[in-house]
């Protein structure tokens, strides 16, 4: 068992606003000198700004101002080496959240092992990464658990459905541990990443949406902030209970269809390409499903990812897969129309839409797809 932890980018900051105007960072690592040099590696409302000095005894200072806090990275390059595309380099840096303040960076001769001090934002990522730490050991235990494990009880399944629900009681527990801090601190630049590292597949948008309401105006007019809102606003077009947006594409054969035209009929608007291949593993499933269903009012809208450079081979797929129902798409690929309404981001993905137009299940596959519609048709779940 592999779990992700999403913990990088929430353990890095924290946000106390401060009246002065510009940040100060001031460096000391140790007594190097030319040719090292430091950089700076702003992201600035979607844009990156790199800075550079040379170090002269161990010493450099960046000066300047963000409208808010900012993604950043300090880096420190020892020598004259050159980045070589394909080719791993060892790092030497830290990421930090970079607000107006003075703050202070020292280390014996590496800034991703030196010591910050003046960052507001430093200090309350300790305290959070004091907080989450115990629930986060934890996942790391049940982890070295399944890997201590013989291959045999690797496989065993009861096990396994034994350790995944151990693991998403702890990620409750990490999740409501996160949700607690935001409404306890909503001043702080951390209650956003805290929130905003939530924002997992299948969130509850609405619910989300109330809680980011209660944040200060000045973090929510923040540049993450905004970021956060418009995350929150987006998917909430596509939770379940919501209205379907439509959308008209053309066909394989031009004709135009629209979603629409579905209406009175439980539809799934499946996301798929020829190039896909869990896209493709899927699709006898979804044959399987329609042509048991097809006769009481299941419907499949395909709409293709691919590029205009490659319908035949989403034509090809679609005959290989013997896929009968009716496709669609724009041919511009990660562009298209739909899919940028409908949040899709990778693939496959699709949504179940009942006779009334409304969002009622999305991203269903495999059991978990034949269980819905039988519960649909039939009245029963496998």
């Amino acid at each position: 068992m592999k779990k992700t932890l999403l913990v990088a980018t929430l353990v890095i900051s924290a946000f106390v606003a401060s009246a002065q105007t510009g940040y100060v960072i001031k460096g000391q690592i140790g007594k190097l000198g030319k040719p090292a040099k430091a950089f700076l590696l702003i992201r600035l409302e979607g844009k990156e700004k790199l800075d550079s000095v040379e170090l002269v005894n161990g010493a450099f200072t960046f000066k300047g101002s963000v409208p808010s806090p900012m993604e950043a990275t300090l880096r420190l390059k020892h020598d004259k080496s050159i980045d070589t595309p394909g080719r791993r380099i060892k790092i030497d840096g830290m990421a930090i959240i970079l607000g107006n303040e003075n703050i202070t960076i020292t280390g014996k001769d590496s800034i991703k092992t030196a010591t910050i001090k003046g960052s507001t934002l430093t200090d309350e990522s300790k305290k959070v990464d004091a907080l989450l730490a115990p629930i986060y050991g934890k996942l790391k235990a049940l982890e070295k658990e399944f890997a201590d494990q013989p291959e045999a009880k690797k496989q065993d399944k009861t096990y396994i459905m034994d350790l995944e629900k151990r693991a998403r009681v702890i990620e409750k527990e990490i999740f409501d541990a996160k949700i607690n801090y935001v409404k306890q601190n909503p001043n702080k630049y951390m209650a956003l990443m805290a929130l905003n590292s939530t924002l997992g597949p299948g969130f509850d948008a609405i619910e989300m949406e109330k809680i980011f309401a209660n944040i200060s105006p000045e973090l929510k007019s923040s540049f993450f902030g905004k970021q956060v809102a418009e995350r929150i606003a987006h998917y909430k077009k596509t939770q379940e209970g919501v209205d379907a947006q439509d959308f008209t594409q053309p066909d394989v054969d031009g004709k135009m269809v629209k979603l629409s035209d579905y209406k009175g009929k439980y539809v799934l608007v499946d996301f798929w390409a020829s190039w896909c291949a869990p896209c493709r593993r899927e699709n006898p499933n979804l044959v399987k499903i329609y042509e048991q269903y097809k006769s009481k009012g299941f419907e499949i809208l395909g709409v293709s990812m691919d590029k205009a450079a490659d319908k035949a081979k989403w034509l090809k797929a679609i005959a290989d897969d013997k896929l009968t129902w009716r496709q669609v798409g724009d041919l511009k690929g990660w562009e298209n129309d739909a899919a940028a309404k409908y949040e899709v981001k990778a693939i496959p993905m699709n949504f179940l839409i009942d006779p009334s137009g409304k969002i009622i299940a999305k991203e269903l596959r495999g059991e978990a797809l034949e269980a819905k519609i039988k519960e649909i048709f039939d009245g029963r779940t496998k």
